[in-house]
């Protein structure tokens, strides 16, 4: 099977180089690959954010990078994707007229409507799937900025599509809210690298594995943003209360700008007031390459951030052997199970985090059980070779039916 992943906004090669990236960008290379490993032959369409790359990229056997240049050759911000999607969409359908794929898979709105804009001038009914990691009406519930006609878009585009890929059962309820018929859409939720990230293995130079004992303290990992709303506010308050343990927040700048990050300032801040900042420890963002090594280097994983569509964290912690505790939003509602893997909160109250830490401290056995049912979970429900093949099946059933159904008129020519 030929099959074309689209993405406007996020590329595939810094989760294939191993440089801190985006989760978006962890599912395109992770899908690709593993579809590639299926006997597929795979082809990411990605908006060219880096001058230096305007060529094909190979990501090993089978799958294949072609950037479109679209717009000014860096990131864009969210809010300046929709002026570039007609342009992208042109480029877009020169690629695909050039090699026809098999099917069409969409990542998000604006890759939507350029592949709606795309099919419809090759005008060869290429079967299409939409994946949505976010919608607008979930964004704007957090106080995210979504713009209305994102809103609309995203309903028109899961009414389109043959089928519309989602991480969380939140998320087919959201759709069907919209009208969206509950038989299109799959939850296929967001995978973890249980290769990569795994329960045996090193933690070195300063990042060695601690044990709470009368003398060590117990040591707390959170892998987040660093704005207000992934919760490290709430972390830091929360050491207040566990007197004895110390805090790792990993996550946004590089550590070369630590200083220069004004959460980071912010943060640091209200640590130091708080009295804690002897404990607490902002990293800055790590190398995925090293993220396993610093995940099994601390005793308890937390996550508090307000909205979290993927739960990606939480799956490479629970990979890790990491007990869990953590705010019940989006995905991780699917990726935990409550009081097996770890623990799910209502809400991210300082008071109830600090309860559920000093628990763990004084139960080894609990953080032992919470540990290995994590990593045998991920293993056996998040690795990516099965969400690969589950997205693998997906296709198939929709280029079945593509093939029951009668031509138009305009297609016998």
């Amino acid at each position: 099977m030929k099959i074309a992943l689209i993405s406007e906004h996020a590329t595939p090669i810094p989760a294939h180089r191993g440089e801190p990236t985006d989760a978006e960008s962890l599912h395109l290379c992770n899908l690709a690959r593993n579809l590639a490993r299926l006997g597929h032959r795979v082809t990411v369409h990605t908006r060219c954010t880096d001058p230096r790359i305007s060529g094909r990229t190979r990501m090993g056997r089978g799958v294949v990078v072609e950037p479109v240049t679209a717009g000014p050759r860096r990131p864009l911000r969210a809010d300046e994707h929709a002026e570039h999607t007609a342009a992208f969409a042109r480029g877009l359908t020169d690629r695909l007229r050039s090699d026809l794929p098999d099917v069409v898979h969409a990542f998000g709105w604006s890759s939507g409507l350029a592949v709606l804009a795309a099919t419809r001038d090759l005008a060869c009914g290429l079967p299409v799937v939409q994946t949505f990691h976010s919608l607008g009406v979930s964004e704007q519930r957090v106080g995210l900025p979504a713009p209305p006609q994102r809103l609309r878009l995203e309903a028109a585009l899961a009414q389109h599509a043959g089928a519309v890929l989602v991480n969380s059962a939140d998320q087919r309820f959201e759709l069907a809210r919209m009208g969206v018929p509950r038989s299109r859409v799959h939850v296929v939720p967001f995978g973890v690298d249980v290769d990569h990230f795994t329960v045996e293995g090193a933690a070195h130079g300063p990042w060695q594995r601690r044990r709470p004992t009368a003398d060590r303290q117990l040591r707390v990992i959170a892998v987040t943003r660093l704005d207000p709303l992934g919760g490290a506010d709430a972390l830091i308050d929360m050491m207040v209360r566990v007197p004895d343990g110390e805090l790792l927040v990993v996550g946004d700048p590089h550590p070369d700008h630590l200083a220069i990050d004004p959460n980071v300032q912010r943060l640091e801040r209200r640590a130091k007031e708080a009295g804690v900042n002897d404990r607490v420890t902002l990293t800055g963002a790590v190398n995925r390459r090293e993220l396993p090594r610093l995940l099994r280097s601390a005793d308890v994983f937390v996550s508090t951030t307000a909205y979290d569509p993927y739960g990606g964290a939480v799956l490479e912690a629970m990979s890790c052997g990491l007990p869990v505790v953590a705010r019940a939003v989006g995905s991780v509602t699917g990726a935990m199970l409550d009081g097996t893997t770890g623990v799910l909160l209502r809400s991210a109250r300082p008071g109830a985090l600090a309860r559920e830490l000093r628990h763990l401290a004084a139960d080894g056995t609990q953080r032992t059980a919470y540990g290995i049912a994590g990593a045998d979970r991920a293993a056996s429900r998040f690795k990516w070779p099965r969400v690969a093949a589950e997205t693998e099946r997906i296709y198939e059933r929709l280029l079945s039916t593509a093939s029951r159904l009668p031509l138009a008129a305009g297609d016998h020519a």
